[in-house]
């Protein structure tokens, strides 16, 4: 029997998955920070090409990177300070919520508090989001590491995105490349409208609960809609059940007929159509994949994969659905359905 010998190309390539599976494996918990910088880059991809035309793409990729960084910051400080400033109106909210239905089947899903987190909400409220913060950034210098290596790798792909494409997929076999090429516009359009719609919804949630909160005559209306705005980029529930929170709010303090708009007007207007309508016809434009398949994606992939199955859950599902229509595509082609000699 001969002796099996790989090609000198084959040892290469070998050597180099090799090194990439152990850069993969130290650096594991890094991944979701590269797979998110992956993402938003790939969702700013069309922006940045079109900034290429005007500006060197250096420039651009500079630019677009500093103002993502500055849009986070300015969303966390005018959140933060909303919230801080109304902790106690907050707080008087949960205490009325808890309170007004401590002995009722509600209780079980509301927070298990002692009546002195109760008397003091507003300070029970901090410890609990110092708590969460804590549990969340338990290693400092990880967290400003990750900070760091998110931006960073996000202006990597802007920059070398197309290069490294080019370069992945410049030996693939015709019939390869076009099958791949297809998945890869199938979840580059999936990645889109995961992230953009979902944050041009949170944006027209957050203005139209405004004139909303001010029809119902709260004290705050621009905390009600910052609530809801913010809750609407929890994917699939987070809106609802901050819809469901208000209601519940109402109610205990005896205002039913707030409650009662709040579910029957506030929610088809503050959720329904952007969930049913704005949101499948906004993906439909850039996903030719039924919305509800990606929603499934994004049911498996959040509770299995933790935040970043909300990007691999529906782009696993998209390419699944891809994939099968590459086939359909060969099974009706009469080259692939003919005999083998």
């Amino acid at each position: 029997m001969g002796s099996f010998r790989l090609r000198e190309d084959q040892q290469v390539l070998l050597l180099i998955c090799a090194i990439y599976i152990i850069c993969i494996l130290i650096f594991w918990p890094l991944m979701t920070v590269v797979i998110w910088s992956a993402a938003v880059a790939i969702a700013l991809m069309p922006f940045h090409k079109w900034l290429s035309r005007v500006v060197k793409p250096s420039v651009s990729v500079t630019f677009i990177t500093l103002w993502v960084l500055l849009v986070i910051l300015l969303v966390l400080s005018v959140s933060a300070s909303i919230m801080y400033g109304n902790i106690l109106k907050i707080g008087d909210m949960v205490s009325s919520l808890v309170r007004g239905f401590k002995n009722t089947g509600v209780s079980a899903f509301l927070p298990t508090l002692t009546e002195g987190q109760i008397s003091h909400m507003p300070n029970t409220l901090v410890q609990l989001l110092l708590q969460s913060l804590l549990s969340l950034t338990s290693n400092v210098m990880q967290s400003l590491i990750s900070i760091i290596i998110f931006f960073l790798s996000l202006s990597m792909f802007l920059y070398y995105g197309e290069q490294i494409w080019d370069t992945l997929t410049r030996t693939l076999s015709p019939g390869l490349f076009s099958a791949v090429g297809k998945m890869a516009e199938i979840s580059a359009s999936t990645i889109y409208a995961l992230i953009i719609v979902q944050i041009s919804a949170a944006v027209i949630s957050f203005l139209l609960a405004i004139p909303f909160f001010l029809f119902l005559g709260v004290n705050d209306p621009i905390l009600f809609a910052t609530l809801i705005g913010l809750a609407m980029l929890i994917p699939l529930i987070g809106a609802q059940i901050m819809i469901l929170f208000f209601t519940l709010y109402f109610v205990s303090i005896g205002e039913t007929g707030s409650a009662l708009l709040t579910l029957f007007i506030g929610y088809p207007l503050l959720s329904g159509w952007i969930d049913f309508y704005y949101r499948p016809v906004m993906m439909g434009q850039r996903v030719s994949i039924p919305p509800v398949m990606m929603m499934i994606g994004i049911f498996a992939g959040v509770p299995f994969m933790g935040i970043v199955g909300f990007i691999i859950g529906p782009v696993l599902v998209a390419l699944a659905v891809t994939g099968y229509k590459i086939l359909a595509e060969e099974a009706r082609d009469p080259a692939f359905r003919s005999p083998r000699n």
